[in-house]
C-alpha cells in the first residue's frame, strides 16, 4: 500500500531519485507524501534532517519543494495510505525524533501501549499515527549503539511492517527491516536503495535483494549488514535487477486503465506463448509437479477482491471436469474460521502483487496446518513473498498494472486458470486430445475477439447516461458469469463511486428485485455457455419491473430479436473458458466510461490501494 523509498548516493543528490521513485509508486494508492534528506556533517556542525511533507497528491509535495528545494546524498521518502489518523502533514511520513528519521508501511498493533510508555519519558509524539512510535523507540538508551537500538526496537513491535530509516550520526547508512510487508534492497555502482516496489528503483539499480520475512540490517555504498529475526548474520543473495516494461507513459491513452484494457489481447497471447506449444500441450515450468504428482482430491482457492472473482469463475470449470470439491474463500475470512484441511488438498492462492497481506497469511496458515499438502500461487510479480513461499508458481505475465482497478491482471488470471483447469482435466481423462485442441483454439482466438470488442468502445460509451442519475446498478449472471457479474459491479463501484451489486441471476428474486425501479440500470450477462434460456427468463422478470436493461450476449441477434432492451453489447462467441474472458472486457469499458462521465479519478480512485499489505 504505502510506498517506501530510501537512497544513498555518495557522489550525487538523491532528491530527484526519491521523487521519481514516489511517482512510480503513485499507483499503489496514497493520501499524503513526504521526503527527508540528511545533509552530511561539516567540521562545525553535525548532520541535519531536512524534511517536507504534504497531504494530498504528490504534486503538492513537488510544489512545496519547488519553493524550498532540499538536497543531500542520503534520504528517505514515502507515500502514505492512512490506517491511523487523517491525511494531514503532521500524520504524513517521514516521522522524526532527535536522531532518527523513519518511514513505515504496515500496522504496529501494540502502538497504544508503546505510545503510553513513551509519554512517560522524553519523547514528543505529535501525530495520530502508529508509525511515530518507531523513531522514539529508537532513541532508547543513550548508551546504545545504533545497531543495538535498531534490534531492540524491532523486538518491541507487534504487527506487520516494512521500515526504512536514517540515523543522524551515520548519514551514509540506510537502515531497514521487514516483517509481513514487502521490502527490497537495490544497488548500482553509484549507490544503494531500499524500496517497497521494484518499479521504484529499476531505473537506478543493477542488482536487487528481496528481503525475507524477519530480515533487517543496514546498507551503504560498498558495505552492508544483514540479519535474520534472531539476530544471526545472513549472507546476502543479490540478483540481477529484472527488466521491467515501460510504465512511464500512457501511450496516447487518457488513463492507464484504458491503456491496460487495450493491452489485454497481447497479454493473453503472451500467456499462451509461454505455456502452450501448438494445440496439444500445456506446460508450467515453475510448478512442473502439476504434470506428474497424484491429482488432488480437493482444491482450496484463496484470494481477495478481483482475484477472488477469478477464482470463483474457475471453480465452475474445475468441478465440472475434475468432479472434486473446490472451495473458494475470501482470504480474510479463511484465516479466522479454523479451516478443516484434509489430505490430498491443493491450495491455490491468487494475488496480482503477491504481497496481499490476508492471502499471504492464509498461505502461511495452510502450510503450518498441513505441511505435506502442495501450495500453488498465481501471481503477476516474480520474487514476491507468495511466489517465494509457495511450492509452485504460475506467473501471469501481464506486465506492470498501474491502474488501481485491475483489468489485464484479471483476464490474465482467467486465462491462466483456464490452462490450469485444462491441464488437470486432460490428466484425469475428462478432456481428450480433440477437446483440448479445440479449447486451446478458442483461447488463441480470444485475442482477436477482444480486439473486436474494443472496436465497439464508442457504442459502450453511449450507454453511460443510463448510470448518471441512477441510485445503483445491478449485474446478473449464471454459472461462471455470476463471478463476472460480481466483477462488473466491483469495477463500477471502485472507479465511479456508484453503488452496484453483482448477483446470481436465479437468486435475484430473493431480495434485490425490491430495489428495481425505472431508474435502475441492470446489466445482464446472457452467454450461450451459461444457461442462456434461464438468464433470459430472469431478464424478463427484471424488465417487468421497469428496469433499464443492458444485455451482454454472444447469441445471434436473430435469436434474441424479440427482447427489447435499452442497450445491447454483442460479443463474439466463445467456449466454456473464453466466454467469461470476453465478457469481462465490456464490463471494464462500461465502468471506465461511467467514471469518466462522472469526473472521478479513474487511475487512483479514493481510499483504494493497489497492493493491500495490511489486514
Amino acid at each position: 500500500m504505502c510506498g517506501i523509498i530510501a537512497a544513498s548516493f555518495p557522489s550525487g543528490d538523491v532528491s530527484s531519485i526519491l521523487l521519481d521513485a514516489l511517482r512510480c509508486m503513485e499507483y499503489r494508492g496514497y493520501d499524503s507524501a513526504g521526503i527527508c534528506l540528511l545533509n552530511e556533517a561539516d567540521e562545525a556542525d553535525e548532520a541535519q534532517f531536512h524534511c517536507e511533507k504534504q497531504p494530498g497528491k504528490l504534486s503538492h509535495l513537488q510544489q512545496a519543494l519547488a519553493k524550498k528545494p532540499l538536497s543531500g546524498h542520503t534520504g528517505i521518502g514515502h507515500t502514505r495510505w492512512a490506517t491511523h489518523g487523517s491525511a494531514t502533514a503532521i500524520n504524513a511520513h517521514p516521522h522524526l525524533s532527535p536522531h532518527w528519521a523513519v518511514v513505515h508501511n504496515g500496522i504496529i498493533e501494540n502502538h497504544i501501549e508503546l505510545r503510553n510508555a513513551l509519554k512517560s519519558g522524553k519523547s514528543h509524539l505529535q501525530s495520530e499515527t502508529d508509525s511515530e512510535v518507531i523513531p522514539w523507540l529508537l532513541e532508547g538508551d543513550e548508551q546504545c549503539s545504533p545497531h543495538e537500538a535498531w534490534h531492540a526496537m524491532l523486538q518491541q513491535l507487534e504487527g506487520a511492517f516494512a521500515i526504512a530509516a536514517l540515523h543522524q550520526e551515520s548519514p551514509e547508512k540506510l537502515w531497514f527491516a521487514r516483517k509481513g510487508s514487502p521490502l527490497l534492497l537495490a544497488k548500482s555502482s553509484h549507490g544503494v536503495l531500499v524500496a517497497s516496489d521494484a518499479l521504484a528503483v529499476a531505473a537506478h539499480a543493477e542488482q536487487v535483494l528481496y528481503l525475507n520475512e524477519g530480515e533487517w540490517g543496514w546498507i551503504r555504498a560498498n558495505a552492508m549488514a544483514l540479519f535474520d529475526a534472531k539476530g544471526n548474520a545472513v549472507d546476502p543473495n543479490w540478483q540481477p535487477m529484472p527488466t521491467t516494461q515501460s510504465t512511464t507513459g500512457k501511450d496516447g491513452f487518457d488513463h492507464y486503465m484504458d491503456k491496460e484494457i487495450h493491452q489485454q489481447p497481447e497479454v493473453i497471447a503472451r500467456i499462451l506463448e509461454r505455456y502452450t506449444s501448438g494445440s496439444q500441450s500445456i506446460c508450467f515450468p515453475k510448478c512442473s509437479w502439476i504434470h506428474h504428482d497424484p491429482l488432488p482430491q480437493r482444491i482450496v482457492m484463496i484470494a481477495c477482491g478481483t482475484s477472488y472473482h477469478a477464482a470463483l469463475a474457475s471453480r465452475y470449470w474445475l468441478e465440472r471436469f475434475l468432479q472434486i470439491p473446490v472451495e473458494v474463500d475470501v482470504a480474510s475470512e479463511y484465516r479466522y474460521r479454523n479451516p478443516i484441511i484434509g489430505p490430498d488438498t491443493l491450495l491455490v492462492t491468487l494475488s496480482q502483487s503477491g504481497e496481499t497481506a490476508d492471502t499471504l497469511e492464509a498461505l502461511r496458515l495452510f502450510k503450518s496446518l498441513t505441511p505435506h499438502n502442495r501450495t500453488l500461487t498465481l501471481c503477476n510479480v516474480d520474487h514476491s513473498s507468495m511466489v517465494r513461499e509457495s511450492d509452485g508458481t504460475i506467473l501471469l505475465h501481464a506486465g506492470p498494472e498501474i491502474g488501481v482497478a485491475s483489468t489485464k491482471a484479471f483476464t490474465a488470471q482467467l486465462t491462466v486458470l483456464a490452462l490450469f483447469s485444462l491441464t488437470l482435466a486432460y490428466r484425469m481423462g475428462t478432456v481428450n486430445d480433440a477437446a483440448l485442441a479445440e479449447h486451446l483454439r478458442f483461447l488463441h482466438q480470444s485475442s482477436a475477439d477482444i480486439r473486436t470488442i474494443l472496436r465497439q468502445r464508442q457504442a459502450i460509451a453511449s450507454l453511460t447516461p443510463l448510470f448518471l442519475h441512477a441510485h445503483g446498478a445491478l449485474f446478473l449472471g449464471r454459472g461462471a458469469c455470476y463471478p463476472l457479474a460480481l466483477e462488473g459491479a466491483l469495477k463500477l463501484k471502485e472507479i465511479s463511486y456508484l453503488h452496484a451489486e453483482g448477483y446470481a441471476a436465479g437468486e435475484m428474486k430473493h431480495g434485490p428485485i425490491a430495489l428495481i425501479d425505472e431508474t435502475m440500470p441492470v446489466v445482464v450477462l446472457g452467454l450461450r455457455q451459461y444457461y442462456l434460456d434461464k438468464v433470459i427468463s430472469n431478464l424478463r422478470e427484471v424488465q417487468a419491473r421497469g428496469a433499464r436493461i443492458i444485455l451482454l450476449t454472444d447469441q445471434d441477434a436473430d435469436a434474441v430479436q424479440s427482447i427489447t432492451v435499452d442497450g445491447r453489447i454483442q460479443l463474439p462467441q466463445g467456449d466454456l473458458f473464453t466466454a467469461p474472458i470476453l465478457a469481462a472486457v465490456p464490463l471494464q469499458l462500461l465502468a471506465y466510461y461511467v467514471a469518466r462521465a462522472k469526473g472521478t479519478d479513474v487511475d487512483q480512485p479514493r481510499n483504494l490501494a493497489k497492493s493491500v499489505t495490511v489486514e
